[in-house]
């Protein structure tokens, strides 16, 4: 009635064991609701939020209407979510959406007044902020409250709008689409004449400059989890560190200096990890066991400049126990950009004998210092990681180098940039690599290896036919 062509939801249909909202779209692919009758013509699910496409049609009309509905999925009720980054690039994804030949956008969460008001305030405020070149947030949260009690119902939903805001006017909206990123890599590398400095080396610094939050790392410098530490300044956030089983009776089992990070398509897509000590290769076999995962990319060798950089955590040949876990090498392939290695996880306590297979693929042309030459290695493992992916169930990719930031940070950014990019035709390297930063310090740790990121991307837009395991 209203002529809506926009639902925003900001809710999870149950969290924390309550319903929070019944589902009004069809479980399959068609329902009727009253005299609605409602298909759902496609949808996307992505790391923060789904995008669902409906056509609605009045029963005896032949008029149909589409209506999109974005479903953010990342909102802890009565809270807010860890950093502003994903939210207002779902807010600047609705607004594009939402033509101004359309009726009144619907917003919903479960009350309609917590979420809900944040997420109008921030779409309006930024309206104006493009438009106006100002803000007044308590002026529109107060007008708000006249409509409808409670908008913005808490005190850090009220701050968190202030952040959001803060990081729309500081890093702006850096979103390129595929046609015009070589002309946006023509301007990065310009020189700034009041810097003397590239834009693209000014991008790079405004990523840390941006980041004004500090998170807690207490756990990673525990007296008995800091030998665990390869580097003393590479210790995860609390928040995104890789929790594992307690042990009863050892203190720090459950730590590994690894981190959960999001990918494009969900969360807690890869593990980035550092590369193991001798006495944590027990704990990063008992973490691949626990979070399932199939897939080990290694971005490293052992020794680079005369320095161990990682342990060797696996078996020249045959079998060896790390811990209860027995890891047996069945197979092993060498090619000219990284060798394939083929493992069996037994775990010895199973009486059933669960066999977990896991392939690592060690990246064996990164150079000691830089980057490489070129980024055809780098976007073919990432094509033979997927398709290994899809085929073993898609949990968790485990992604280490020396210190489990630079290079990891590197590839994880490519990987995500190249699936958007198929998936969206565009990328933004500059927010991908700021939200890495936001849940491990240092990821993409240098100029150059950000660089590499861009000049990656346009070689694979320029030569489709290299990179045929993504077509």
């Amino acid at each position: 009635e209203q002529g809506s062509a926009t639902i925003v939801m900001l809710t999870n249909l149950e969290e924390k064991g309550r319903i929070k909202c019944n589902q009004y779209w069809p479980e399959g692919r068609t329902a009727v609701y009253g005299s609605i009758r409602i298909h759902t013509q496609e949808e996307l699910t992505l790391a923060d939020y789904t995008l669902r496409i409906f056509s609605l049609q009045r029963e005896g009309s032949n008029e149909e209407r589409i209506v999109k509905q974005f479903h953010f999925t990342v909102w802890p009720d009565h809270d807010v979510p860890d950093y502003p980054t994903a939210l207002l690039h779902f807010v600047r994804k609705v607004s594009a959406s939402n033509t101004e030949k359309s009726g009144p956008m619907v917003v919903h969460c479960s009350a309609g007044v917590g979420r809900t008001g944040t997420f109008i305030t921030l779409h309006s405020q930024m309206n104006r902020l493009r438009e106006e070149r100002n803000i007044d947030v308590f002026a529109f949260v107060k007008g708000m409250r006249c409509q409808r009690c409670l908008m913005v119902q808490t005190e850090r939903q009220y701050i968190f709008i202030h952040d959001a805001l803060l990081e729309a006017i500081e890093c702006g909206d850096t979103d390129v689409s595929a046609r015009d990123l070589n002309e946006q890599y023509r301007l990065l590398c310009a020189l700034n004449d009041t810097t003397q400095k590239t834009m693209l080396q000014m991008e790079f610094e405004k990523i840390n400059t941006t980041i004004h939050r500090k998170v807690a790392k207490d756990v990673g410098v525990l007296h008995y989890n800091r030998v665990k530490n390869r580097y003393t300044n590479i210790v995860p956030f609390d928040s995104h560190r890789c929790r594992m089983s307690i042990i009863p009776g050892v203190e720090g089992s459950d730590y590994i200096n690894a981190s959960l990070i999001n990918g494009y398509h969900k969360p807690r897509a890869f593990i980035a990890s550092q590369g193991p000590l001798p006495d944590t290769a027990d704990d990063f076999w008992r973490m691949v066991w626990e979070q399932k995962s199939s897939s080990i990319v290694m971005l490293t060798k052992e020794r680079e400049g005369g320095k161990v950089k990682c342990h060797r955590y696996w078996p020249e040949s045959g079998a060896e126990m790390h811990g209860p876990f027995q890891v047996i090498l069945y197979g092993m392939h060498e090619y000219p950009e990284y060798t394939l290695r083929e493992f069996k996880l037994i775990d010895s306590r199973d009486r059933e004998g669960s066999i977990q297979f896991v392939k690592q693929y060690q990246f064996t042309v990164w150079p000691d210092e830089g980057i490489p030459g070129n980024g055809v290695g780098i976007v073919d493992l990432i094509g033979q990681v997927q398709k290994w992916q899809r085929q073993c169930g898609d949990k968790p990719i485990v992604v280490h180098c020396s210190a489990g930031c630079g290079r990891t940070g590197t590839y994880v950014a490519i990987s995500i940039l190249l699936e958007r990019l198929r998936t969206e035709g565009a990328v933004d390297v500059f927010h991908t690599v700021r939200t890495l930063r936001l849940q491990r310090e240092w990821m993409v740790q240098t100029e150059l290896q950000y660089e590499f990121i861009y000049k990656t991307i346009l070689e694979y837009l320029d030569s489709f036919e290299l990179y045929s395991n993504f077509k």
